[in-house]
Parts: structure tokens; C-alpha cells; sequence
């Protein structure tokens, strides 16, 4: 039966086919359902032993029994503390039998537990071993040559990807499957309706397109990390949904509103406020021992009072939701576009420079809507402070992907004249060339993230900050295109590790200053001078004079100037024909 139903997929994606026919076995399947429903009797057996014990095992008499799951008042002479827990305060749980001598217990928090904790689960689950798993399929077939005879076969590029992104994850989908039941009659016992509990499940699936096609595309370009590019890849998606989590169970975090906020979108976990909110529990009902749980920031400080341009797009359950699905597939067609062009070539850069444009604009006008336009002009200040760091990491991985090496760079000065669809018009060619130097094309996409940025910091109601964000914003694009050119420049090396070395040299440059500022506890205010010269000169603009601003200015101006003539000879150096020789002068006699 399972071969029958393989064969039949097999008709319409045969890599798939290829995919599915190595691992759905007998033996991989019972191991995989083994495991799924071992995980959920665990767990299920964890939330059976936080119940209180049966009312017949107590014999004392006035002995305060406090419980999560328990729905009793505490009493009259009672100061906030249990025996149980003597140091902690816990608001009303105590236990009180009913007429037959049980425990009343709430069994709809009990079923919101299981359900709430199955689900984060599953989505670490399915995001951090879906990503290991295909990142370690991409790097085997690499190794093994068998990736090149997968790009010469018909298929087509999507087709491949796709057979991939659904076959090699394939027991993983089991184990999760086989926790689906379990999961349904948990979410409707705790009052959540099918329909949310359905589009909780659809939106899981989309974050799992997503990230999957990231770990595609990560897997593409790193080929040269070998095995561990596997757990690198997973690494980081875990310490992303670490974080994540953190954001939407704390309340120390989740009660500033900033542009960091932006990354929630790329979490599926982040709708789980609705379907918490949808079972009509308070959140002092679900407040447990001063944890902020997702009720409470639901309905205080999280996706209530969150807002995209001033619009509280996310007070409504299905608004907030078709806000996910509208973010979620504008990345991944983004990143789809990378697959295909990096998987026919790899040696192509992940986006064309147009490309570029438009998904630096795409980020910009998503990033900047989660500026709260807020009177508190000093956290305003600092929420375009936080949105520089977004930016300086957002543009650092533009120069990486834009950035070609020194071959491409060597043909595109030798041939350009030749080969080039703008040999006419150099300017035209470092715009939208293929292989020409990224310089000028990072700074096209600083110009559309800058703009749009200033315009919104001149709107925005800053007062006494506004010159000081402004001139962050423009001296940060200038510190930016400065570690493009040397990017670039380092990438004209000879040397094999030439992106590993321009990659450490930015990252030292950018991230050492500041580290040694941190653990010093030097203040801008201090050496303002220095700080001008950062990856983030916004956080000294507000102690600055015009005078600083402007040697600062000037001074990255030389910087930009002086490293983009020497790359220009260094071209030039390399576009003289090697092949050109004179002919040895022979004689008839």
C-alpha cells in the first residue's frame, strides 16, 4: 500500500519519488510512530503529575493545598504565600473538594497547558530538525556528485525543491502527525474553536516553507563548510526560536513595543495569544508563579497593543493572522527566487541586483511600520537606534550575497566590453550588471533603506532627537559603504579563504569597538569621537556637534574614495590581457 501511494506521487514529482522510496519503510515508520507517541506519553504523563494528589491521600485538617489546576479561594487570614511554595506568590488556587470528596479542578486551563506546550513543541520540532535534515540531504548529495545530475535532469528547479522540501522531512511530518489527535482534543477541551485551531496548523505549515527554503538556500551557499553547515544552520534557527520564545512568554521583554518586534513575524508561535485568548480564561487564571504566559501578554503588552503604521492590525485574531500569511509569502517567494537562480548556477550570486532593490525595499517597509509613533520622544529616539542594528545586520548579509569574487570580477574587467549588455555605459553596468563590483549596488539599496528611513524620522514626532536620528541614519550608511568597499577589495585577494578573511575583517571591524565599549562600560557621551566611527554612530549623534558630524562625514567620504581607486586599479590591473603574446619571428633560410 505505502509502495502503491509512493509510485503514484512518484508520477508527480519524481523527486519525491526519490525522496520517499529510501524512507518510508517498515522499520524507519515504527521507529518514527515509536517516537511520537513516547513524546506524547510523556508529556501527557508530565501534566498528569502536576494535578493534586486524590482528596482521600489528605487526612490533615486546615492543610492549605495550593494547585495550578485548583479553582478554590484562598482564605480570609491568608498572606499571599503556600505551604508548598513559601517564597513564591501564588494568586487563587487553592483546592476545595465538591459534594462526592474530589478536587475541583479546572480542567480547561489543564487542556490549555497540554495544547499550548505540544504545539511549541512541534514547532521546535519541525523547524530546527527540518532544517538540520535538509540541510545534512544537500551537503551528502554535494559530496557525493550526485547534486550536479539532479540540475541536469528535466525537472525543473521548483520541482526539485520541492520534492526535497516534502521528502527528506518526511518522518519528521510522521512524529508530528501521529500528535495531531492528541493535540485537536486538547485545544478543543481548553474552548478553542476548530476553525483557529485549523489556520494555527496553516500557518505552522507556511513558517516550515519558509524556513525550509532558507535551509535550502543556506545549504547552497556554504557548500564549503562541509558537515558543519548542518549544525550551524539548525544552531541558528534554534537560538532564533529560543529568543522568540522568550519575547512571547516575558514579560520584561514583551512590554517594549520596537522595531525588533519585526522578527515576531518569522515565528509561528506568535498566534498563540489568539487561541489563548479564544478560551475566555483570565489572565490571573493562567498566570502561573509570576510567569508572564501568553494570555496575559495577548491582552497587555504583546499583539493587542502592536501596531504596524499606527494600525492595530493585531487586535484582531484574523487580521493578525492574514498579516502572517502576507509577511511569511513575500519571503518566501523572495528566497524561492535564490533557490532557483543559485540552483542552475551555482557560482551566480543569490539575487540579481535588481532583485536587490526591491527586497530592500520590501524589508524597510516592513521593518519601519513597527516604529511606535509614541509621545516618549527619548524610547522613540532609541527605537531608531534599534532599528540600525536591524539595518547594519540586514545590509551586512546584501554585501555577502551581492558581493562577487575575484574570478568573476577578473572576467568582468578583461571581457566586459565584449560580453556586457551595458558596455556602452559603465554606470549602467555597475547598476544592473551581473558580475560587476557590488559597491555601487550596496549603495543603491542604502539609498532605499536610508530614504525611506529619514522621511520617517523627519515625521515622526522626535522634538529635541530628530537632527541626532538623522544624522545617525546618514552617518551609519556611510560606516556601511565603507565595509562594502573593503569587502570588495578583500575579495580581489589571491588567497582561497578570500570570503572567510572578508568576512571576519568586517565583522572585527564592526563588532570588536563596540564589544570593548560594552565590558568597559565607556559611555558615548565619553568618547563621542570614537563612537562617530562605530558600526552605530547613532547612539553618540545626540553628544555630537555639527562640527563632529561633518569631520565624520568628510572623513568617511576619504575612506570611501581612497578604497574604491584602489579597487579600480586593482581591476584595471586585472583586466590587461594575459593572452596576448608576441610571435616568435621564424626564418625561411
Amino acid at each position: 500500500m505505502i509502495h502503491t501511494f509512493v509510485d503514484r506521487l512518484g508520477q508527480l514529482n519524481p523527486q519525491l519519488f526519490r525522496e520517499l522510496k529510501g524512507r518510508l519503510k517498515p522499520r524507519t515508520l515504527g521507529i518514527a510512530a515509536a517516537i511520537s507517541f513516547l513524546a506524547q506519553g510523556l508529556i501527557y504523563l508530565y501534566y498528569q503529575n502536576r494535578l493534586p494528589l486524590p482528596a482521600s491521600q489528605y487526612t490533615q485538617l486546615n492543610l492549605e493545598l495550593s494547585n495550578r489546576y485548583c479553582i478554590g479561594a484562598p482564605p480570609k487570614n491568608w498572606g499571599g504565600y503556600s505551604n508548598s511554595y513559601p517564597n513564591q506568590y501564588i494568586p487563587q488556587n487553592f483546592c476545595i473538594k465538591d459534594l462526592t470528596g474530589n478536587w475541583t479542578i479546572n480542567w480547561q486551563l489543564w487542556w490549555l497547558d497540554l495544547f499550548i506546550w505540544l504545539g511549541i513543541f512541534g514547532i521546535l520540532a519541525l523547524l530546527i530538525a527540518g532544517t538540520h535534515m535538509l540541510i545534512t540531504d544537500l551537503s551528502k548529495e554535494e559530496r557525493r556528485g550526485t547534486l550536479n545530475f539532479i540540475r541536469l535532469s528535466p525537472q525543473s528547479a521548483t520541482s526539485i525543491l520541492t520534492g526535497k522540501m516534502l521528502g527528506v522531512p518526511m518522518l519528521l511530518y510522521l512524529v508530528v502527525g501521529l500528535a495531531i489527535p492528541l493535540h485537536l482534543v486538547a485545544g478543543l477541551s481548553a474552548g478553542i474553536s476548530l476553525i483557529l485551531i485549523l489556520a494555527f496548523y496553516g500557518i505552522v505549515a507556511l513558517s516550515c516553507a519558509l524556513f525550509y527554503s532558507a535551509a535550502l538556500l543556506f545549504g547552497l551557499v556554504s557548500v564549503g563548510l562541509g558537515g558543519f553547515q548542518a549544525w550551524l544552520g539548525s544552531g541558528i534557527v534554534l537560538i532564533f526560536l529560543w529568543g522568540m520564545l522568550g519575547i512571547t512568554m516575558s514579560s520584561p521583554v514583551a512590554e517594549y513595543i520596537t522595531p525588533v518586534n519585526w522578527l515576531i513575524l518569522f515565528y509561528p508561535g506568535g498566534v498563540l495569544p489568539y487561541l489563548v485568548h479564544a478560551t475566555g480564561l483570565s489572565p490571573e487564571t493562567v498566570e502561573y508563579l509570576n510567569l508572564e504566559t501568553l494570555n496575559q501578554w495577548y491582552k497587555r503588552e504583546g499583539l493587542a497593543s502592536l501596531q504596524w503604521y499606527g494600525q492595530p492590525i493585531w487586535r484582531n485574531a484574523w487580521g493578525g493572522m492574514g498579516f502572517y500569511i502576507l509577511h511569511s509569502g513575500l519571503w518566501i517567494y523572495w528566497i524561492r527566487q535564490g533557490l532557483v537562480r543559485r540552483f542552475h548556477n551555482p557560482l551566480d550570486t543569490m539575487w540579481s541586483k535588481g532583485q536587490s532593490y526591491l527586497i530592500s525595499a520590501s524589508f524597510i517597509v516592513f521593518l519601519a511600520g513597527f516604529i511606535p509613533r509614541i509621545s516618549d520622544t527619548n524610547n522613540l529616539f532609541y527605537n531608531f537606534g534599534r532599528l540600525q542594528v536591524v539595518v547594519l545586520v540586514f545590509v551586512s548579509m546584501l554585501i555577502a550575497i551581492l558581493s562577487p569574487h575575484r574570478q568573476t570580477l577578473q572576467d568582468w574587467a578583461r571581457y566586459r566590453h565584449q560580453t556586457s549588455l551595458h558596455r556602452k555605459n559603465l554606470l549602467k553596468d555597475l547598476v544592473w550588471g551581473e558580475k560587476s563590483p557590488a559597491t555601487v549596488a550596496i549603495a543603491i539599496n542604502l539609498a532605499i533603506i536610508l530614504t525611506f528611513s529619514l522621511f520617517y524620522a523627519y515625521i515622526s514626532p522626535l522634538g529635541t532627537h530628530k537632527m541626532a536620528a538623522i544624522w545617525g541614519l546618514l552617518l551609519q550608511g556611510g560606516i556601511i559603504l565603507v565595509y562594502a568597499a573593503i569587502a570588495q577589495l578583500m575579495l580581489l585577494m589571491k588567497t582561497p579563504k578570500r570570503a572567510i578573511a572578508a568576512a571576519s575583517v568586517i565583522a572585527g571591524i564592526a563588532i570588536v569597538p563596540l564589544f570593548y565599549f560594552a565590558i568597559t562600560n565607556i559611555a558615548p557621551d565619553k568618547l563621542t569621537w570614537v563612537f562617530l566611527f562605530s558600526a552605530l554612530p547613532g547612539v553618540a549623534t545626540e553628544y555630537a556637534t555639527i562640527t563632529m558630524v561633518g569631520w565624520s562625514m568628510l572623513g568617511q567620504f576619504i575612506a570611501i574614495a581612497l578604497l574604491n581607486i584602489q579597487m579600480t586599479r586593482q581591476l584595471q590591473q586585472a583586466g590587461k590581457s594575459f593572452t596576448s603574446y608576441q610571435l616568435p619571428v621564424t626564418s625561411n633560410q
